[in-house]
């Protein structure tokens, strides 16, 4: 404030010194330009006078000295008498102005300048009684003329004006800030200052209680805060755009084996788990840790730009449970598969009319069926067990529209069966991975769609790139799954409505193999449902 404060009187200064400069000149030239045309109208009266009482005018001005030029011009723009000049070797004047006004009007004014002698000429023409012209001229310096002569005395009066209002600008600045400098800006009304400035200070009196009332709630909400995060069984960590912690409840602490305190400290400083550190330099994502005996599922999310937040949770038993189920469905397939196959081939035998032609066909066509059923089932769990073991073909480049239109077109027949059209808006995306296994996951979502569609109703199948991410999206208009079921699809055997599934021929098993295939891949699984509405999968690369 001091500095442009300080700056504006200076400038102020030498504007006002500039200004009066530049009307001191203005009013010297108007001043002397009146005189001048005053002196000549007072010279062309008593010449007037006189000529016009004279039998001869140009004889009378030949025997007269003047300070001014005067010349006598004939009422044809003849030359009769010039004081300066020859008036024979003069050319004609009737054209020049003043001459023009004399003989049109009685009398008239002219200036012409010139510029090699940095004056201005000024003119006045009077008709005389006879019809002759009297031109009496004098000359004035130019405004320029003028200002070159006293520029110097203009520089030092402008240099001594900036330097006076330098130092007084000083002074007034330092004695009008000091009162400003001197404010307690904890207590403003308390100071003594200047009268204008009290609404202000008013005002940040009031703008101080009110940030102290948000300070006291901030400090309760933040008590009510950590209330609720240590009372958390999920561990939660809060971390700032350069990843430091902000915050750490107890349950995180305990999951990682932090001791002390991790606040203001990089993450990467508090804990070196590989896991949460891909998941951190990925800048966001879902993943799992082994630590201390126990499985933790991590899921890292940004926020807005503005920091992260990861929230860690206990899976051990889910995921022991999963295995269990993995160890059983593999052992069971394995079992099972050399009776399901001799039951094929009685099924087949049947079927071809060794059995009581009366019931054979119908009962080897039902067994052939089931046991078809059965096979496809041990397939899907052996698949499974395959891709829990992360056992794929080698990756390579993949086109996912061509993919999907052609998984798109081998399902047309079932869905016409079961009167549901598939409508296909694939825009070209390509994405590493297995593309039997990316077909399947696409077929098995595809027919999902189908099988628990309304006649009449559709199947989309979409692929393209979103925010650089590849994806294939899959949106039915069909039956739709309830909020409650929604977490659980993916998992094995799980079945929303039984009695449709067997209806279907539905194993169980086609979501989980697109949720492990998803994981493979490294991909996300996003699902969107509502009852008799529809449901959308999306699987984001």
């Amino acid at each position: 404030m001091r500095k442009k404060l300080f700056s504006c009187l200076t400038l102020c200064a030498l504007c006002t010194a500039v200004l009066m400069s530049i009307l001191v000149i203005s009013g010297m030239y108007l001043y002397t330009e009146n005189q001048l045309k005053s002196t000549l109208t007072n010279l062309s009266d008593t010449l007037s006078a006189q000529l016009n009482a004279a039998d001869n005018p140009a004889q009378l001005l030949e025997s007269g000295v003047y300070a001014q030029r005067v010349t006598l011009v004939d009422a044809d723009g003849n030359v009769l008498y010039d004081s300066r000049h020859d008036n024979q070797s003069m050319v004609n004047h009737l054209q020049r102005e003043e001459i023009a006004d004399a003989l049109a009007s009685g009398s008239g004014w002219a200036t012409r300048a010139s510029d090699t002698m940095g004056e201005n000429s000024i003119y006045f023409a009077r008709r005389l009684n006879n019809g002759s012209v009297l031109r009496v001229a004098g000359t004035q310096k130019t405004v320029l003329s003028t200002v070159s002569g006293v520029a110097l005395w203009l520089l030092a009066g402008v240099i001594l004006c900036m330097v006076l209002s330098m130092l007084i600008s000083r002074g007034v600045t330092t004695r009008m800030v000091k009162p400003i400098n001197a404010i307690d800006l904890d207590h403003p009304l308390d100071s003594d200052t200047y009268e204008e400035l009290s609404p202000m200070l008013r005002r940040m009196e009031q703008q101080n209680h009110r940030i102290a009332e948000q300070m006291a709630d901030l400090t309760a909400q933040r008590a009510e805060l950590d209330a609720v995060l240590d009372g958390m069984k999920e561990g939660l960590v809060i971390l700032d755009p350069k990843s430091c912690v902000l915050s750490m409840n107890p349950a995180a602490r305990r999951f990682l084996g932090v001791h002390g305190d991790p606040l203001g400290r990089p993450l990467i400083a508090v804990s070196r788990h590989q896991v949460l550190l891909d998941l951190l330099n990925a800048g966001q994502g879902d993943g799992e840790l082994r630590a201390d005996n126990k499985t933790l599922r991590i899921s890292l999310s940004p926020v807005n730009g503005e920091g992260t937040v990861i929230l860690f949770q206990d899976v051990t038993a889910a995921r022991a449970a999963e295995e269990s189920r993995r160890q059983f469905s593999a052992n069971v397939s394995h079992e099972l598969r050399t009776p399901l196959t001799t039951i094929s081939g009685y099924a087949e035998m049947l079927a071809s009319g060794l059995a009581n032609p009366d019931d054979a066909g119908k009962l080897g066509s039902k067994i052939q069926q089931e046991s078809h059923r059965l096979l496809s089932l041990i397939e899907d769990i052996l698949r499974l067990s395959r891709l829990d073991e992360g056992i794929s073909q080698e990756m390579k480049p993949v086109e996912l529209s061509a993919l999907a239109q052609d998984c798109a077109e081998k399902l047309q027949d079932t869905a016409a069966r079961a009167d549901v059209t598939i409508i296909k808006d694939c825009k070209p995306a390509w994405v590493k991975g297995d593309a039997s296994l990316l077909a399947e996951m696409i077929t098995n979502v595809v027919e999902n769609g189908i099988k628990y569609n309304k006649a009449g109703g559709s199947v989309t199948v979409e692929t393209g790139i979103n925010d650089s991410h590849p994806f294939i999206r899959v949106k039915d208009t069909g039956v739709g799954i309830p909020e409650e079921h929604q977490a659980h699809v993916f998992e094995r055997f799980y079945r929303v409505d039984k009695s449709r599934s067997k209806q279907t021929g539905g194993t169980g098993l086609g979501l989980s193999i697109v949720k492990h295939g998803a994981q493979l891949h490294h991909a996300g699984i996003t699902l969107h449902s509502q009852p008799n509405v529809g449901t959308e999968i999306t699987i984001t690369f």
